[in-house]
C-alpha cells in the first residue's frame, strides 16, 4: 500500500494527503523513507496553507512517528519548517482532546494502580 500512495501521490488533495498520511502513522507503517520523502515533497507543493489544523496534526502524526519507528538520518527528515508547523499545530489544539485510544489506555493503567498524568 505505501509503494502505491507513493506512486499516486501526485493526485492527493491536501486532505487526502493528510488523511493517508495519518492513516500509515496509526497502523505503525510510517517507517518508509520514500514514502516521507514522497509525503514531504507533495506538502511542501501544496503550501502550508493549504492544510488546515486538523490535517497539520495528522501530518505531524506521521512524521513523529517516522522519527521514533526509523531513527532516520536528516536527509531523510522532512523539512524543518514544515516540521515545526505541524508540531506547532498540535501544540496550539484548543481544547486539547484526549482521543478514545489515550483515555482506554489512562483508564488501563489507572486499573493496574500505576501513576500517570493524563495529558
Amino acid at each position: 500500500i505505501a509503494r502505491e500512495s507513493e506512486q499516486c501521490i501526485n493526485s492527493f488533495t491536501p486532505q487526502g494527503l493528510a488523511n493517508t498520511a495519518w492513516a500509515f502513522a496509526v497502523v505503525g507503517a510510517a517507517h518508509r523513507g520514500a514514502l516521507v520523502k514522497a509525503v514531504s515533497a507533495r506538502a511542501v507543493e501544496f503550501g502550508l496553507p493549504a492544510f488546515s489544523g486538523e490535517q497539520l496534526r495528522q501530518l505531524h502524526s506521521f512524521f513523529l512517528s517516522f522519527e521514533l519507528e526509523a531513527s532516520p538520518s536528516a536527509e531523510l527528515l522532512a523539512p524543518i519548517k514544515l516540521r515545526d508547523a505541524c508540531r506547532q499545530a498540535m501544540v496550539d489544539e484548543k481544547p486539547v482532546r484526549s482521543s478514545k485510544l489515550h483515555k482506554d489506555v489512562s483508564s488501563e493503567l489507572m486499573r493496574m494502580g500505576i501513576a500517570h498524568t493524563n495529558e
